[in-house]
Parts: C-alpha cells; structure tokens; sequence
C-alpha cells in the first residue's frame, strides 16, 4: 500500500525555506495560474498541449481546485517559499478509493523534493484503495513508482471523427444526473469499487452530458465533453464499447480524444482503431489495489 515517505523531514531535500500547508480558498487563483503554468511547461518536453489560458480555462481549472477542496480539505496541499505558492497536490477520497487529482510543482522549483513532500501529504488521506492519471512526465512516474503504486502504461488517442465510420448505439439513452444518479453509481461500485458520489455533481455543472445504457441486466454510463468521453463505466466490456462509440457520435469540436486506456483495455482500443483514430503512447496508469483491464476509463480530474 502506498504510504507517505518515513524520512523525517529534516532529511529531506525539500529547500529550508519550503513550507507544506493546507490549502485555504484565497490560494485558488494562485494555484490555478501555477497548474496551469508548470504543465504547459512539462508538455513542451514531454509531448502533450495545455489549452491557451482565456478566462473559459482559468474558470475551470479554478473550479476543479475548489471542488476538491470543498469536498477534501484534508488531501488539499501547497507547498509555499516565502510567501510565493511553488506546488499543489490535491487527493479525493470516495469511500475507501483516493485518487490524486493533480501534484505540481513550479518549473524552477522542481528537483529538490517540492514534489515529493506534496505527495506524502496528499498520502495522508490514502485508506484502502488507490489511483493517479500520470502524465508521460518521467520524474513524476518514478515519483509514483518509488511510492508504491504499480505503473502501467497508457496509450491515448486523437483526432477528427469520421461520421461515416459510426455505427448505431440503439441502446444508449440521454440520461440525467439526477434521475440516472442510482443507475451510474451502482455501475460505478461495480467496476471501480466506489461511488463518483458529489464528483457528480460537479460534473452536471461544468457543461458535461450524461449517457446510459440501461437496456437489459447489463449496464453502463459516459458522461461526454466536447472532445469525447470524460469519464465512462459498464458491466461489460460490450456495454462500454457501445457507450465510447455514443461518446464519439457527441463531439462537437475539432477532435475526439480517449485518455488513460491500457493495453489490457482491448474493447476500447479497437473501437479507437475502427473510427481511425490516431493512437499513440501517453501517460501511464499509477494504480494501489486495483484490478486492471476493466471496462472503466477515468476522468483524469476526479478517478
């Protein structure tokens, strides 16, 4: 089981005048504009694009923060320098699943345990089971790795949909987050041990749709963005490649993209290959406890 790290902080590496604190609301602003910086800064190493910084991607990304620490205090970090905000880390917690919603770190503080100290504090509130959506960042992987968690790696996938290659998804509906709610967390509970709980929530208020599957004894859910699925679950692998399919049919911009998908993830992969959609390595998932190859794909926000 992942655990915080037992060397005593004073012989960590972690610069003298670094502090560890909880996260409080007047830091959001902060936080956000430092996420936002330090991955756009690893993405131009390490091969992937952050969106420009408009009002529309401050809004959100600030959102996210205060969703978690409304909901998760406790997992809610930064690590401060004499006044100045060098890293966030955030966990959730549903049930006895914790995910890591996000550890950064200021690009010219990185290298000298900033990273690390936000890990082992957002470890604090790991209890049962556990995952983290890693970027292809490869000090971060060792990071998880040296933590505990077992890494596997991910391939993502891209591009522009061809409506000609779509088949029809007779069984899946329009659905709602608050009459469908029962029905996507007893999927939920299925396939990755825990409810989405208030994760839903905030998912009806961020401009996110919600898909069901609920014809017969098996089930599913996609909740669908403009570039595809966010965040899907099923009872079989069947069901989830007839709702990634559906999620594919509601994109609205430019190019559809599937994240976080294993190599045991077969069913999600060949739907990828039949719509023709680019494939390529990214990311890995970082998972304590947990079966893999499973009909689920995460939200790399919230698990």
């Amino acid at each position: 089981m992942p655990e915080p790290s037992t060397t005593p902080p004073s012989e960590r590496r972690t610069p003298a005048t670094v502090h560890i604190r909880p996260l409080r609301a007047d830091d959001i602003p902060a936080a956000q504009e430092l996420a936002h910086l330090s991955l756009t800064e690893a993405g131009t190493r390490y091969g992937w694009e952050m969106p420009p910084l408009d009002d529309r991607v401050r809004a959100r990304g600030r959102a996210r923060i205060a969703h978690v620490l409304a909901h998760d205090p406790s997992g809610s970090w930064v690590a401060e320098d004499q006044g100045t905000l060098t890293g966030v880390s955030l966990a959730t917690r549903r049930e006895r699943r914790w995910f890591l919603s996000l550890l950064t770190v200021a690009p010219a503080h990185q290298g000298v345990g900033v990273g690390r100290a936000l890990l082992d504090a957002a470890l604090g509130t790991f209890e049962g089971t556990g995952a983290i959506c890693a970027s292809s960042d490869p000090k971060a992987l060792r990071r998880y790795g040296c933590a505990g968690f077992a890494l596997v790696p991910c391939f993502e996938t891209h591009g522009p949909v061809d409506r000609s290659l779509l088949p029809a998804t007779p069984h899946v509906r329009e659905g709602s987050f608050l009459d469908d709610r029962d029905l996507v967390e007893s999927v939920a509970r299925h396939v990755r041990g825990a409810p989405h709980g208030v994760d839903l929530d905030y998912l009806s208020t961020t401009g996110h749709r919600l898909l069901v599957h609920d014809s017969g004894p098996q089930r599913g859910y996609v909740v669908v963005r403009d570039s595809g699925p966010a965040l899907l679950g099923a009872t079989t692998p069947a069901v989830a490649q007839e709702l990634l399919w559906a999620a594919l049919a509601e994109v609205s911009g430019p190019a559809a993209t599937v994240s976080w998908v294993t190599g045991e993830q077969q069913w999600a992969l060949s739907v990828a290959l039949e719509a023709r959609l680019a494939l390529r390595a990214g990311g890995g998932w970082c998972a304590a406890g947990l079966r893999g190859g499973l009909p689920y794909l995460p939200s790399g926000a919230l698990g």
